[in-house]
């Protein structure tokens, strides 16, 4: 078992959103996944220019680091997303990233794995932005187990704070639903509806989508 976070944070060493994601990924590994931590400012990620392309050829044209982090996705058995509130939204940096997902969603090619979201803030906002975090798990096909999503005071977090206990207790029910393959029927109902709402459209574009039609195809959706 694999579980990896990505964090949306700019402030690396100083990110608070970075030492809760670090504290799920310990209550991970102590419940004996194996651990990856991503900090999506250290990567080459561009802007989607709404090529349609990724439709067409079941990944990113764009040359960048889009496609290697989101193979690590594909292999990972859990997914963490954390950002820090900025403007009642997860940071520029990680909406970067998630704008280049739109085949992902398409195909909800993330279906079967688990997740778990952090939103951090100075004053509010953080219980809009892990809905809209786990909204986005939940298109790619990713039942979501719970959230850390929380205001901070300055500085780093303490260490035997209830918010670390909280995380490390995130990390170690993360784990456990991948090892039981836990449903969760509201959000399996969600991930449905969602793929009935698509089927349509690649119907209606199956000459333009031809990748994402020919998948749809092979997992009998159509």
């Amino acid at each position: 078992m694999k579980i990896m976070a990505i964090n949306g944070s700019p402030r690396k060493s100083q990110s608070r959103t970075g030492q809760i994601l670090r504290e799920v990924l310990s209550g991970a590994e102590d419940a004996g996944s194996a651990i990856e931590y991503l900090d999506i400012t250290t990567l080459n990620i561009d802007c989607c220019i709404g090529c349609d392309k990724c439709h067409h050829l079941g990944r990113c044209a764009r040359n960048d680091d889009f496609n290697d982090l989101f193979e690590k996705m594909l292999a990972s058995d859990g997914l963490v997303l954390g950002s820090p509130v900025y403007i009642f939204q997860v940071t520029a940096q990680l909406k970067t990233f998630i704008d280049r997902l739109g085949h992902a969603i398409h195909c909800q090619r993330l279906l079967g794995k688990y997740g778990a979201v952090v939103a951090t803030a100075g004053g509010s906002g953080q219980v809009e932005t892990a809905d809209y975090l786990e909204t986005l798990l939940n298109r790619m096909g990713v039942q979501c187990t719970g959230r850390v999503a929380c205001t901070l005071d300055d500085g780093l977090v303490p260490a035997g704070s209830d918010v670390m206990r909280r995380s490390r207790e995130l990390g170690q029910t993360l784990v456990s639903a991948v090892s039981e393959k836990k449903d969760f029927p509201e959000q399996l109902h969600t991930i449905s509806r969602m793929r009935q709402y698509f089927c349509d459209i690649m119907i209606k574009r199956k000459e333009r989508w031809d990748w994402e039609y020919k998948y749809w195809q092979e997992k009998l959706w159509l």
